[in-house]
C-alpha cells in the first residue's frame, strides 16, 4: 500500500487549504489470562510489568481531529455515508483476529486492570492494536508472548521453515494455503485453508447488508456498483470484478474497503489484512493532477534500467484528492497512511492501473505537526529554506504514482510469479523504499521536462530526506521504517548527505543526492526484476537498520510526534 505530490506554490498551497528479524521462538497460549492478565497492584501475571515510559509512548500520537465538508452533499449521500461507517466499523473485529487470533481475550484483561499501569498498557495496546511495539520490533509490552510472524493467519507456532516443509510435501494445497484471502488452521496433523468468507463471516455478513443499504440510499451509479460488487466479494473471496468497478469509482462520497496489504503476515506476505477509508472527495483538486497519470508511461520509460526490466500496465490510473472522514481496520493501526495505490491485484493493474488517492487533511496535518520539526531540528539551519509542504504532498503523490512502475512480475514473464511472491517477507520494505526513491526520481524527471520550475529541486529534495526521519520513526519492523533506512544509509554511503556529530544535524549534498537517488532506484528495481530474495535481504541487512547518524539524529526528536492518533467527528467521535 502505501505512501503517497502537482500544482505549483500557490495552487498546491490552496488545495492543501482546503481541506531478517527472527523473534524469539513463539509458544502457544492456552488462553489470554495466561500472558495479560494482571492484578489489583498492577504486575501482570505471566507476564511483564508496563515499562517505564510507557505514558510517554502513548503521548507521541497526538490527537488529530480530522474532517470534512459534507454540508454540500445530497442528503441521500449524507445517509450513504452514515451507512459506509457503519460498515467499516465492523472490519475492526475482523482486523483485531487477524492481529492474534485471542485478541479480545488480551483486551479484556488489560481493561480489568483498573491501575495507572494497567490503564497505560491498554492505552498503548489500542493504538499499537495489540500488545506488541509496532515501533520497537514487536517488542512485546502487555504480555509475555513473542509476536508470531503469521500474526493471526497461522498458527501461532508455525514456523517458515516447518510451512516450507509441509508445502514441498503438499503441493496441491499451495495455493490454497497462501491464498490472500485464507486463513490457516490445524486439521490434525495436516493443515487446511479457511476461506475469509467463512472464518469472518460473523462480521462480513452484516457488513456486506450495510454496503447494500449505502448502495440503495446512493444516487451515484458508480458508488453503487462498487457497493454492490463489494458486498458480494465479502461472501464469495473474489474480489476481482469489485476492484474494477472501484477503479470506476466517481462520486462526492467514496470508500475503499475490503482485504488489501500484506504486511501484517510477516511470515509470508501472503494474507491481506481488512481496512477501510471512507472519505469525501474534491473533483476539482483531483481534476488538476489528472495530467500525471498520462505521464506514467513516459515515467516508466525513462527509469535508469534496461528495456527488458520496463512494464506495461493499465494507463487509467485515477488520482483522487480526498479528504477522511472514517478508518478502521489495517488503516487504524499505529501510523496513519496518509495516500495509498491499489487495488494491488496484478490482473486488475494491468487492465486498468491502479488508483492514487491522497488523503488531504492527514497530509497537512502531518506536515504541520510532525515533518516540519522534524526538519527544524535535523537539517543543517543554511538549508531549512528549501522545507516546502508542496514538495511534501509532491512526494506524496509521486510515492504512490511509482508503486504503479517498475517490475511487476519476475522477470517480466507473462503469467510467471509476481514480484511480491518471490520476494515474500522481504517485499514490503523494499517496495516502500523503491516508491519513495523513485518517485524522488520522477519528480526530478518532471523538473527536467519543465513540469515544476527549476528551484523546485532544492525543495524536493531537502524535503525528502527530512521526510525519510518521519517515515523510519515507525519503527524497525515497519515497512516504511526500515525502507526509509535504506534510503538514509545509501545516501549517506554516497555522501548525499553528510552528518556533523557537533550539531547532530545534516547537511545535503544535492548534485551527490541526486546521484544516489538513481544509482538506488536501479538498484531496487533490479532486485525487484530478478525475484531475488536473497539480494532483498542482503540489502535490508547492510542497510536497512539504524545507523549511529540516524540514531543521534532521532535522539534530539523526543517531543516531536511519531504519528497521529486520529478522531473523527463525522462518525461522532471526539
Amino acid at each position: 500500500m502505501v505512501l503517497r505530490r502537482t500544482l505549483f506554490a500557490s495552487s498546491l498551497l490552496l488545495l492543501l487549504a482546503c481541506g531478517n528479524d527472527k523473534p524469539a521462538p513463539t509458544k502457544t497460549s492456552p488462553s489470554a489470562t495466561a500472558s495479560v492478565t494482571a492484578s489489583a497492584t498492577g504486575t501482570a501475571i505471566g507476564g511483564p510489568t508496563a515499562p517505564t515510559g510507557l505514558k510517554a509512548k502513548v503521548a507521541q500520537f497526538a490527537p488529530a481531529e480530522l474532517t470534512a465538508d459534507v454540508s454540500k452533499l445530497p442528503e441521500s449521500e449524507k445517509k450513504a455515508l452514515d451507512k459506509l461507517i457503519e460498515a467499516s466499523r465492523l472490519l475492526d473485529p475482523i482486523f483485531n483476529r487477524q492481529v492474534a487470533r485471542n485478541y479480545d481475550e488480551m483486551k479484556k484483561a488489560l481493561e480489568a486492570d483498573k491501575t495507572p499501569a494497567g490503564q497505560d498498557k491498554l492505552a498503548y495496546f489500542e493504538i499499537m492494536r495489540g500488545p506488541w511495539d509496532r515501533q520497537d520490533e514487536f517488542k512485546p509490552f502487555a504480555t509475555d508472548e513473542a509476536r508470531p510472524k503469521g500474526a493471526g493467519f497461522y498458527p501461532a507456532d508455525l514456523t517458515e521453515e516447518k510451512l516450507d516443509t509441509y508445502l514441498k510435501a503438499n503441493e496441491g494445497q499451495k495455493k490454497d494455503l497462501l491464498g490472500l484471502f485464507t486463513i490457516v488452521e490445524r486439521d490434525g496433523d495436516k493443515l487446511k485453508a479457511v476461506k475469509y468468507s467463512e472464518a469472518y463471516k460473523q462480521w462480513l455478513e452484516p457488513a456486506a447488508k450495510a454496503l447494500k443499504e449505502a448502495a440503495a440510499l446512493t444516487e451515484n451509479a458508480s458508488l453503487k456498483k462498487f457497493l454492490e460488487s463489494r458486498a458480494d466479494a465479502f461472501m464469495s473471496d473474489d474480489y476481482y470484478q469489485s476492484d474494477k468497478d472501484w477503479m470506476d469509482l466517481d462520486s462526492a462520497v467514496e470508500i475503499t474497503i475490503g482485504p488489501y496489504e500484506t504486511y501484517e503476515d510477516k511470515l509470508k506476505a501472503a494474507k491481506a489484512a481488512f481496512e477501510s477509508f471512507v472519505t469525501v472527495t474534491d473533483p476539482e483538486a483531483s481534476k488538476n493532477l489528472a495530467k500525471y497519470k498520462a505521464l506514467l508511461p513516459e515515467m516508466e520509460k525513462h527509469l535508469p534500467v534496461d528495456d527488458e526490466v520496463k512494464t506495461k500496465r493499465g494507463a487509467e490510473s485515477p488520482i483522487r484528492v480526498v479528504d477522511l472522514v472514517f478508518t478502521s481496520g489495517d488503516a487504524r493501526k499505529s501510523v496513519q497512511t496518509i495516500a495509498f495505490n491499489l487495488p494491488n491485484d496484478e490482473r486488475v493493474r494491468k487492465e486498468k492501473g491502479a488508483k492514487k488517492v491522497l488523503l488531504r487533511n492527514l497530509i497537512q496535518k502531518k506536515f504541520d505537526l510532525i515533518l516540519k520539526p522534524i526538519a527544524d531540528k535535523i537539517i543543517n539551519p543554511d538549508q531549512l529554506k528549501y522545507l516546502s509542504s508542496d514538495a511534501f504532498f509532491n512526494q506524496v503523490l509521486f510515492h504512490e504514482l511509482s508503486h504503479s512502475l517498475g517490475p511487476a512480475r519476475v522477470k517480466n514473464e507473462e503469467g510467471g510469479p509476481e514480484v511480491r511472491e518471490a520476494l515474500e517477507a522481504t517485499y514490503a520494505p523494499l517496495e516502500e523504499c523503491k516508491a519513495d526513491t523513485m518517485g524522488a526520481y520522477n519528480i526530478l524527471f518532471m523538473i527536467e521536462k519543465g513540469e515544476f520550475p527549476k528551484e523546485f529541486r532544492e525543495k524536493l529534495l531537502a524535503s525528502y530526506f527530512a521526510g525519510l526521519f518521519r517515515s523510519v520513526r515507525f519503527g524497525a519492523v515497519s515497512a516504511h521504517g526500515k525502507g526509509a533506512a535504506i534510503q538514509i544509509n545509501r545516501y549517506l554511503e554516497a555522501g548525499g548527505a553528510s552528518f556533523d556529530e557537533k550539531t547532530g544535524r545534516f547537511t545535503l549534498d544535492f548534485e551527490k543526492l541526486e546521484k544516489a537517488i538513481e544509482a538506488l532506484t536501479k538498484d531496487l528495481a533490479m532486485v525487484q526484476h530478478n525475484g531475488d530474495k536473497a539480494a532483498a535481504q542482503a540489502m535490508l541487512d547492510k542497510y536497512g537498520k539504524v545507523s549511529p547518524p540516524m540514531k543521534k539524529a532521532l535522539s534530539g526528536l523526543d517531543d516531536v510526534p511519531v504519528d497521529l492518533k486520529p478522531v473523527y467527528p463525522i462518525a461522532g467521535e471526539k
